[in-house]
């Protein structure tokens, strides 16, 4: 029954939009790129002729000659002719910033698809009003084009550890057992509902060890499934492109997200409970600009500079990164989070914990985003809530 179940919603919506109708490929540096949302490649120059394949936007394609607005092309093994018009010349660019995310819209305010780390080398398909819109790893999007330059002046020694997305796991069954070694006569710790996210850090036979906000442990690993769409529609039940599962939340999860508004640029209302001290302080700062090393309101702030200071304003001295932050104050598990929470992301623009910042009930975060932004509040949705990996409370 569970396979037929989602345990957190987020995912099929993940999987289900990550799977294309047409196709998409990442080009070669000495390409054409397609500049429409799909483009008929036929066997002849002619709207008469075969259609071979539909390309999607910013596939890349190799153009081998023209003829009265057709363009003879390559793409993979195969030949034919597309319409001239729908094509232009590939510039490739790189991530000039920590990290930069890859928006839905060109707005602040847009969806975010994904984060690129510093360095990553993109194709630009259009630019408009200070955004760029980009093929990134197989994805079309929108990024602040102040924060991207030639891939020849990108410093080797800056350069992030890759992401390794294929170590995030899920888990498919309604609840699994954590135990303190690989043995289902170890001691069992606590369990997982399904549906969790969990890092796996050691494959030894059929057991997986697994990293917890607090500790390391054990788990069987048939009960775990990669991350990536198609293997997680297979997994509970479903088929790539077909009708989405039912979409069921443990009541924990499904409380903290039943305020499913745009944030719009509003300021929620005070939760009762956490710690009012630490969400005041944090609410200061909404408006300053994100700098990346930055560490305080006149210099601006990272996502871990803009933590780091807060709480050296009441008197608790942290570092300055993110996952070292993490290891700081007491854990608390998701259904638990008050307004003051430091909440900490994995996965984002490199492996490992990545981003952080402070809950502020009502399903709502305030953190340093992205070059380009300021202080803001953010709903713990979407590519947050997938990259989500836990909470500390640190209490001044």
């Amino acid at each position: 029954m569970l396979k037929r179940l989602l345990v957190v919603g987020f995912i099929v919506a993940i999987a289900l939009s990550a799977i294309p109708p047409v196709a998409q490929a990442t080009p070669a540096a000495d390409t054409h790129l397609v500049t429409v949302e799909s483009l008929r490649l036929r066997a002849g120059p002619s709207t008469s002729d075969e259609i071979l394949a539909t390309l999607g936007e910013g596939v890349g394609l190799t153009v081998l000659g023209k003829k009265e607005g057709w363009a003879q092309v390559r793409w993979g093994e195969l030949e034919g002719w597309v319409s001239a018009q729908y094509l232009r010349a590939e510039k490739v660019q790189a991530v000039d910033a920590e990290f930069l995310n890859l928006r839905a819209q060109p707005s602040l305010e847009a969806t975010v698809i994904e984060l690129a780390p510093y360095g990553a080398v993109l194709s630009i398909l259009e630019q408009a009003d200070g955004w760029s819109k980009v093929l990134y790893q197989d994805q079309v999007g929108w990024m602040k084009s102040d924060y991207l330059t030639e891939p020849e002046k990108i410093s080797p020694d800056l350069l992030p550890e890759a992401p390794k997305p294929s170590q995030i796991k899920m888990v498919t069954v309604e609840a699994l057992n954590v135990r303190s070694g690989p043995s289902a006569d170890a001691e069992r710790i606590q369990l997982l509902p399904g549906g969790t996210l969990v890092t796996v850090l050691e494959e030894k036979d059929l057991w997986r060890r697994i990293q917890l906000a607090d500790q390391e442990a054990w788990v069987y690993g048939e009960y775990l499934v990669d991350t990536n769409p198609e293997a997680v529609v297979e997994a509970l039940g479903g088929e790539p492109g077909g009708e989405p599962l039912v979409n069921t939340l443990p009541a924990d999860i499904a409380k903290l997200q039943e305020n499913d508004q745009a944030l719009a640029a509003k300021i929620p209302p005070a939760s009762s409970g956490g710690d009012v001290l630490v969400l005041d302080e944090a609410r200061k700062y909404l408006g300053i600009p994100y700098v990346w090393g930055g560490a305080s309101p006149e210099e601006g702030f990272d996502c871990s500079g803009y933590v780091m200071y807060l709480f050296g304003q009441l008197g608790v001295s942290l570092p300055h990164g993110a996952e070292a932050i993490s290891a700081y104050g007491t854990p608390v598990e998701f259904a638990d989070l008050q307004p003051g929470d430091v909440i900490f992301f994995q996965n984002t623009y490199r492996y490992g914990v990545s981003h952080l910042g402070i809950w502020a009930g009502n399903n709502q975060f305030i953190h340093a985003p992205e070059p380009g932004a300021v202080v803001c509040y953010e709903e713990l949705k979407g590519f947050y809530l997938a990259h989500y990996w836990g909470a500390r409370r640190i209490t001044p």
